[in-house]
C-alpha cells in the first residue's frame, strides 16, 4: 500500500472516530436550571406596554425558537434559566409546558419551575399588590353543573362535585381532578426566602383599596404571604361566584390555607409537570407558583359585578404593581437557585430546615 494511500486509511478510521463523537457532543441537550413560566402579554417580547413576559425578557437577549408554543422561548446562558409564555388559560398552559417538556434540545430533570402570573385576589385574604406562594391549586371547571336557576332550593350554586349530589357535599369526593397539592416544604421555603421584600405602595393602590372597607385584609399596603389558588378558564368576577370559590376550595383542600388568588393556567402547569414527571424528563415537586394580585375578585360596594368586570378588562386597577411584585419576589428564588445550583441541583430546598445560602 502507497504511502497516499495509507494517509487517506488514516484520516478515514480517524474521522469515523471523531464525527460520532462531534455529533454526540452537538446533540448533548441544555441542562436548565429553573423555568420562569407566565401567561399573559400584551403585545411585543419588549418595548412596549408590559405584560407577564416583558420584564423577564428584557434580561435574557437570547431568542429560541419555539414553533410549538406561542411564543418563542428566551434563554439566559449564564444562569441557565429558560423563559417560557404559555398563553392564557388552562388548555394552553398544558400545552405549552407539555411541548417544552418533549422538548430533546432541553435537560430538565433537574429544573426548578416557576410561575410568575398576576391573578384576582379575594379581598378577604389579601391586597392589591400583594405576592401569594401558592400551595394548594384547585380546580374550578371540573365538576358537574346545572344552571343557579334550576338548581334545587337551598343550593347557593349550580357547581358539585362529579361524584356528590349536591354542593359541597361531604366527605369530600375523590380529588384527583380538582386538587393539585404542590411540594409545601418548598413553597415554604421560598416564601421564608422572600416574606420580608418590602412591595411598593403607592396612592393609586390606596385609592384602589380604599373602598373595601369591609375587609381588613384588603386595607394593608402590599405583601408577600400564603395560601390556595383556584384555577380555572373562565375569568370570573363578583360577591357570589367569590363566596362559591372560598367554599370550593375549603371543600377540596379540606379547609387548609385560604383561598388567596384566582389564575386561569397553573392546573393546567401542574397537570402537565405531573404527566412528564412519568417520562422521568422533569420532576413535577420542583413547581413553585407565585400569584400577584392584579385586581379584587369582588367588584367594590355599590358597582355591579358586570360593570366592575367590564372594566377590569379593559385594564386592571393593579396590573403594573402586581407584575412588578412578580418580578421582585419572584427574582430572588431564581437568582438563590441558579447562584447556588451546585446545592440545589440535587436537593430540593425545604427538605429540611435550612436557611438559604449566603
Amino acid at each position: 500500500m502507497g504511502i497516499f494511500r495509507r494517509f487517506l486509511l488514516i484520516c478515514a478510521i480517524g474521522l469515523s472516530v471523531v464525527a460520532p463523537a462531534a455529533r454526540a457532543a452537538q446533540a448533548a441537550p441544555i441542562e436548565v436550571r429553573l423555568v420562569i413560566v407566565t401567561a399573559f402579554e400584551i403585545g411585543a417580547d419588549t418595548g412596549d406596554r408590559a405584560g407577564e413576559f416583558q420584564a423577564w425578557a428584557e434580561t435574557m437577549p437570547e431568542v429560541l425558537p419555539f414553533p410549538a408554543g406561542f411564543r418563542d422561548l428566551r434563554y439566559d446562558a449564564k444562569r441557565e434559566v429558560l423563559l417560557l409564555h404559555t398563553g392564557i388559560g388552562t388548555s394552553r398552559a398544558a400545552a405549552s409546558v407539555t411541548a417544552l417538556g418533549m422538548d430533546p434540545r432541553f435537560d430538565l430533570s433537574h429544573a426548578y419551575w416557576l410561575v410568575a402570573a398576576i391573578a384576582g385576589v379575594d379581598p378577604a385574604t389579601a391586597s392589591v399588590g400583594s405576592a401569594a406562594w401558592i400551595g394548594d391549586i384547585v380546580d374550578t371547571d371540573y365538576g358537574y353543573a346545572v344552571d343557579p336557576r334550576e338548581a334545587p332550593a337551598g343550593w347557593s350554586t349550580g357547581m358539585f362535585p362529579r361524584d356528590r349530589a349536591e354542593p359541597y357535599l361531604g366527605p369530600r369526593g375523590d380529588p384527583q381532578y380538582n386538587l393539585f397539592a404542590l411540594n409545601k416544604p418548598l413553597r415554604d421555603w421560598a416564601y421564608a426566602l422572600t416574606r420580608d421584600i418590602p412591595l411598593a405602595d403607592s396612592e393609586a393602590l390606596q385609592s384602589i383599596r380604599a373602598p373595601y372597607s369591609q375587609y381588613s385584609a384588603a386595607r394593608r399596603p402590599p405583601h408577600v404571604l400564603k395560601g390556595a389558588e383556584a384555577s380555572g378558564q373562565t375569568f370570573w368576577h363578583g360577591t357570589l361566584l367569590n363566596d362559591h370559590v372560598r367554599r370550593w376550595v375549603r371543600y377540596w383542600t379540606d379547609g387548609g390555607e385560604p383561598f388567596v388568588m384566582t389564575g386561569m393556567e397553573d392546573t393546567g402547569v401542574a397537570g402537565a409537570l405531573h404527566m412528564l414527571g412519568r417520562t422521568g424528563r422533569v420532576d413535577p415537586a420542583r413547581l413553585l407558583v407565585l400569584r400577584t394580585g392584579s385586581n379584587y375578585s369582588v367588584p367594590p360596594p355599590g358597582v355591579g359585578a358586570a360593570q366592575s368586570l367590564t372594566a377590569e378588562a379593559k385594564g386592571l386597577s393593579a396590573l403594573q404593581p402586581s407584575l412588578d411584585a412578580a418580578f421582585l419576589v419572584g427574582g430572588r428564588v431564581v437568582d438563590e437557585i441558579t447562584v447556588h445550583w451546585s446545592r440545589y441541583r440535587d436537593r430540593l430546598p425545604g427538605a429540611v430546615t435550612e436557611a438559604p445560602a449566603e
